[in-house]
């Protein structure tokens, strides 16, 4: 089981992202954006080798992504409405996406084989993902969807929006009471 660590600050507002072991050496680098069809991000090696990229094919509340690796497409990664809630599917490899995405902790599995699992993670320098992967081959398909998937099934806070609302009123009150 390979352990690896990616910074939820980072993840959530789309910088560069590192990701690191277990003993926090840094294995990975993420690098790109998304929200718009063309879009997308690649994951390099700390060496700086292009290992994957992902580029986002289709935009809507359910978008689909295309996931390229050694300048082949390997899966189309999209977000399906369920019954009991969202799920992820990842076709031509046959990985569906489930879990609690609202506290963060899913997993990825190939029929009952488990893939991958994540979790956050609250650690004395701050709050990570924590990724748990079955094989080390999979590590840069699973990174990849572990970026998509906390991008579209990331609950934002209502003390963030109840803030910026309250910022904007404190701005503009002052300007309709001074008559």
């Amino acid at each position: 089981m390979i352990h690896l660590y990616m910074k939820q600050d980072y993840v959530s507002q789309r910088n560069s992202i590192i990701v690191t072991d277990e003993t926090g050496k840094d294995c990975y680098l993420i690098v790109g954006k998304w929200g718009r069809i063309g879009d997308g991000f690649s994951l390099y090696s700390m060496n700086g080798a292009l290992i994957a990229e992902v580029k986002q094919t289709f935009l809507s509340l359910f978008p689909k992504f295309d996931l390229i690796v050694a300048n082949k497409k390997v899966a189309t990664i999209r977000k399906i409405r369920g019954i009991r809630g969202p799920y992820f599917k990842v076709s031509h490899l046959n990985w569906v996406v489930k879990g609690d995405f609202n506290n963060n902790h899913y997993w990825i599995k190939n029929g009952k084989e488990s893939i991958m699992e994540m979790e956050k993670a609250y650690l004395s320098f701050g709050d990570y993902y924590s990724l748990a992967i079955n094989q080390q081959q999979n590590v840069p398909v699973c990174l990849c969807i572990a970026v998509i998937v906390d991008h579209l099934a990331l609950t934002r806070t209502p003390t963030k929006i109840k803030r910026l609302k309250k910022q904007s009123t404190q701005l503009i009150y002052p300007l309709i009471t001074k008559k």
